[in-house]
């Protein structure tokens, strides 16, 4: 769970439940989450703030076994 939070007065803007905000490979990839059945506000706020963002399961799968693990397509 990572609560994100405005920079200037450091209110909360969204919590996001699935999050890895140093990235799956801490400092090597960029931050993701994983939004299900999320509202179009809190999408907004992991698009303004840098997160890659995935709102379905196995698209998000994909990405891990592609980009993070490198694996070849099945």
């Amino acid at each position: 769970m990572y609560e994100v939070l405005d920079d200037e007065t450091t209110e909360p803007l969204a919590i996001f439940y699935l999050a890895w905000p140093d990235g799956l490979q801490e400092g090597l990839s960029q931050p993701v989450t994983l939004l299900i059945d999320e509202g179009p506000e809190t999408i907004d706020v992991a698009n303004r703030t840098g997160f890659r963002y995935f709102t379905d399961a196995e698209r998000f799968r994909d990405y891990v076994n592609r980009e993070v693990l490198a694996l070849e397509p099945a």
